[in-house]
């Protein structure tokens, strides 16, 4: 494996040097023009404007190659820069990373997990990354986690293909961290054209089937947990930090809020979103104040019954329904938690305290 992606030794480089660096990918006539030789001759190196050039890999007659500023460069650090970069291109061209674009792929994601880690959620991507021109139109965001602990790691490749054969159509993938993965669609992939019958789903709806869809099609193909969120459409060049801090923190609050299932969608996790931001000590406070409630949420069938009676909008004959029960057994297990919590779920707001109270209760024992 290769032991560093291209951002990466872009930073190296700009450490190594004190000097400012960045990878570009080269049309096919300034590629020629530039490198004459091609990557035949891997310690070429180039000085043109200013900067130094050295070619990292080649596809399609396009070469991708990084940038050092020559000014003060000192012929040691030009030795150094041409060491790294000859080592970093024959591991890359051992591993075949440079198939599909994931170089390219793995360079934006390097510089996404950079910009959360630091908390920046609203920066445009910069001109260095490769991958920008394709990122001005409307996509759709889904962030893929995977469980995985000791399963043979899924490769970009096996995954891209997977995406495609569902997409029909260009989509991007780009590596995050270990086990997670961010995808694009072009949003008129998954909207459809002008049917005037689709607008009678809401776009919740689409994001919502179309994940269902995902999901189950890359359950199919490896064993173990995947979770999946989905926002929005963006345009990725401005708002992409901002929808994968949201989708990484959807998936959080849905490993705490929604056990058992997969699939996450932020428009559903507005209470839980706001439960998870109280400090522990004052949601223990807050539990404390407002009864107790214990005996009723640590039995799992009681539990299950007010999670479903809240699902479906505290309709008994739906809900019932739901369980497989009598309307009769339903209304007697509600008697049941009137009896020990003093509330009545059919009233709107000892509902809401209930709901609030199983929130509560979920990340407090989480932790």
């Amino acid at each position: 494996m290769v032991t560093m992606d291209s951002e990466t030794l872009r930073k190296k480089l700009e450490q190594l040097t004190g000097k400012r660096t960045g990878i570009k990918q080269l049309g096919r006539q300034h590629s020629a023009s530039l490198f004459s030789m091609g990557l035949e001759a891997q310690d070429q190196l180039v000085i043109h404007e200013g900067h130094l050039w050295a070619p990292l890999y080649e596809s399609d007659g396009r070469i991708t190659a990084v940038w050092v500023e020559m000014e003060g460069l000192s012929s040691l650090e030009v030795q150094l820069v041409n060491y790294a970069v000859r080592n970093f291109a024959i591991a890359l061209k051992a591993t075949g990373l440079r198939e599909e674009g994931e170089v390219e792929a793995r360079q934006l994601g390097a510089w996404l997990n950079t910009e959360l880690e630091q908390e920046k959620n609203d920066t445009e991507i910069p001109d260095e990354m490769t991958l920008k021109g394709r990122l001005f139109g409307d996509m759709i965001p889904f962030l893929l986690s995977s469980e995985i602990a000791h399963s043979p790691q899924i490769t970009y490749r096996s995954l891209m293909k997977l995406l495609r054969s569902y997409f029909e159509n260009e989509i991007m993938l780009i590596p995050l961290q270990e086990k997670e993965w961010l995808i694009l669609a072009r949003k008129e992939l998954l909207m459809g054209g002008d049917d005037k019958d689709d607008e009678e789903e809401s776009v919740d709806d689409l994001l919502a089937q179309t994940s269902m869809g995902l999901h189950e099609l890359i359950a199919s193909e490896w064993v173990g947990v995947f979770h999946l969120a989905v926002a929005p459409a963006i345009v990725p060049v401005k708002g992409l930090t901002g929808s994968v801090a949201l989708l990484r923190e959807t998936i959080v609050l849905g490993r705490i809020f929604q056990v058992g299932e997969y699939i996450h969608l932020p428009w559903e996790l507005h209470l839980e979103r706001l439960v998870n931001s109280i400090p522990d000590v004052r949601r223990k406070q807050l539990l404390g104040q407002i009864g107790d409630y214990s005996s009723v949420l640590s039995d799992k069938e009681m539990l299950l019954t007010l999670e479903t009676f809240f699902e479906m909008d505290c309709n008994v004959s739906e809900t019932a329904k739901k369980l497989y029960i009598h309307r009769n057994t339903l209304l007697y297990r509600l008697d049941k938690i009137k009896q020990e919590t003093g509330a009545d779920v059919r009233s709107f707001g000892d509902a809401a305290i209930v709901k609030l109270t199983m929130l509560l209760y979920k990340v407090t024992k989480r932790k």
